[in-house]
């Protein structure tokens, strides 16, 4: 194997030459390529347990929980950012496909959607937080991006906490109105009852209106629950437009591009002073 020193001292201006011109040339891409500004929002976790309903009647169980969630939480709100939906509705919103000036056919919005998701990073930061980035040529429409998907985020997990406690509404509504055919049937029966009856359909009359009144004030609690549909995510910093953009980075195009153009160089030489010597 010939001396590294000795081939470099022999070829240092075919290296220098080839790594400079490899320099040059991802110097020039990277200045010629378009500008992506960064955007990024930032999003807590709110405590699951805020949904439960006891916490807006009782006070006591209130003083109980945290606004704040777990870092675990985060894991649904990750698995769901990797879904079209959330990336679906935002192209949409945003006519997304014309932004990204993408022929106009029935695969663009999809198009649109995966060149969105390439453009976007959603994960959990070491901090325990959610950090929804987005790169865009425009600054402004990479914030708008960026809060949006954040609220798409925070929309679909409140409707998914909501649809447990719309069932068992419906479902207590449907119960209630039962009751109260029944309790109808008995009013009406009990008018036209023996004396030595009256006192049976009384009791019952009187077992159903407590029911219907408990039954009331339950759907009134799940009522107000659904309505207080308490946050998934607590916005801790929304996005704004970047000043400097964040894409291309020049300088470490060029410095990985000089090591790698050095490296490569430096063994070109190496192989040809190896054939050389051996011929």
């Amino acid at each position: 194997m010939p001396d590294l020193i000795s081939v470099f001292a022999r070829w240092w201006k075919f290296i220098l030459g080839l790594s400079l011109l490899a320099v040059v040339i991802a110097l020039l891409a990277s200045l010629l390529s378009p500008k992506k500004y960064l955007s990024v929002a930032t999003a807590l976790p709110a405590n699951s347990l805020m949904a439960d309903k006891a916490r807006v009647f009782n006070s006591n169980i209130e003083a109980l929980y945290s606004d704040f969630g777990t870092p675990d939480e985060l894991d649904k709100l990750e698995g769901t950012a990797a879904l079209d939906t959330l990336f679906i509705a935002t192209a949409k919103e945003f006519d997304l496909a014309q932004h990204y000036e993408i022929k106009s056919s029935d695969e663009a919005l999809y198009k649109a959607v995966i060149k969105l998701k390439k453009n976007s990073h959603i994960a959990r930061s070491g901090y325990g937080e959610l950090k929804i980035k987005v790169w865009d040529e425009d600054r402004n429409l990479a914030a708008a991006l960026a809060n949006d998907l954040l609220q798409k985020i925070q929309e679909l997990h409140q409707h998914l906490h909501n649809e447990n406690n719309k069932l068992t509404l419906k479902k207590l509504r449907e119960d209630y109105f039962s009751k109260q055919k029944e309790y109808k049937d008995i009013v009406d029966t009990l008018d036209q009852a023996p004396s030595r009856e009256a006192d049976i359909f009384g009791t019952q009359r009187n077992a159903l209106l407590n029911q219907l009144q408990d039954y009331k004030k339950i759907i009134g609690e799940y009522e107000l629950a659904i309505s207080y549909n308490p946050p998934v995510l607590l916005t801790v910093e929304p996005a704004r437009a970047s000043i400097w953009s964040d894409k291309p980075k020049t300088l470490k195009i060029v410095l990985f591009t000089l090591a790698a153009a050095f490296a490569c160089s430096f063994l070109l030489a190496v192989f040809l002073e190896s054939r050389k010597t051996a011929m």
